[in-house]
């Protein structure tokens, strides 16, 4: 893997402020929807972020199980603070809630998988609890475009009632994880593995738009919206590899023998 060019204390914070952020702001006619666009890209590019990380540990196959092992947790944790808030009838404590609740449980694994299961990794604890936020602030970016608003009434109507969640849930999974799985290997830059990942998300948003038809009025924006940010960055995330590409044609591979003769 390559040095990162961006670090990663910046995408985290970043992604989970103002994703948090443009979570609240989704009440907003019109704004709100383009807001948790946003959020929902920068979800996915933390969570692909961290991936990366965890990824130099030559953890190998067990980097997609790790993924929806930390989804799930998020979307118990999801459907945990939704309950909660819908209890008290504090609506507004459902988007923070949900990451306080996600982080405890996604550590409290962790200790898990480092004292009984003996994975030792240095980074494991930190990276469970990133990438299990990551997924949790991607669903409730697409639930927020789907719903209009971080009402959790509003969400579970149309969104956990009629099992639409559990779709979220395998995109959520899709878009973090395929573009690490794509590009991993030797020469895995950053940037390249970052332009897929914004890519994967507005493919995901295109789909949530579409979806989001039945509730709004507002989905073609947002469709469109989505088509041409995946255009953008997978018309990059092609610039970058061809130019990896060619360093390797440049400076040639290996060589066949052992270089003794």
């Amino acid at each position: 893997m390559a040095d990162d060019l961006i670090p990663n204390q910046i995408i985290v914070l970043v992604s989970i402020i103002i994703g948090l952020l443009c979570i609240y702001a989704s009440e907003f006619y019109l704004i709100g929807g383009v807001l948790v666009i946003i959020s929902a890209v920068l979800s996915t590019v933390y969570g692909t972020n961290t991936l990366r990380h965890i990824g130099k540990y030559s953890l190998g196959t067990g980097v997609p199980s790790i993924v929806y092992m930390l989804t799930a947790i998020s979307l118990v944790s999801y459907i945990l603070a939704m309950i909660l808030s819908i209890y008290t009838n504090i609506s507004m404590v459902f988007p923070v809630l949900a990451v306080l609740i996600t982080a405890v449980l996604s550590y409290l694994v962790s200790l898990i998988c480092k004292y009984i299961f003996k994975i030792q990794v240095e980074i494991l604890s930190k990276s469970f609890v990133s990438i299990s936020i990551a997924a949790l602030l991607l669903m409730l970016s697409m639930s927020c475009l789907i719903t209009q608003t971080y009402n959790p009434n509003v969400i579970y109507e149309n969104v956990i009632q009629n099992a639409l969640i559990l779709f979220l849930m395998i995109m959520a999974v899709m878009a973090i994880q395929n573009p690490y799985n794509s590009c991993m290997g030797p020469n895995e830059d950053q940037y390249r593995t970052l332009s897929l990942s914004c890519s994967n998300a507005f493919l995901m948003l295109m789909v949530t738009s579409i979806v989001s038809m039945t509730v709004t009025q507002n989905w073609i924006i947002y469709l469109l919206i989505s088509l041409i940010g995946w255009f953008v960055f997978f018309r990059q995330y092609i610039i970058y590899t061809k130019h990896q590409a060619a360093s390797v044609r440049r400076f040639g591979l290996w060589p066949m023998d052992d270089g003794d003769g």
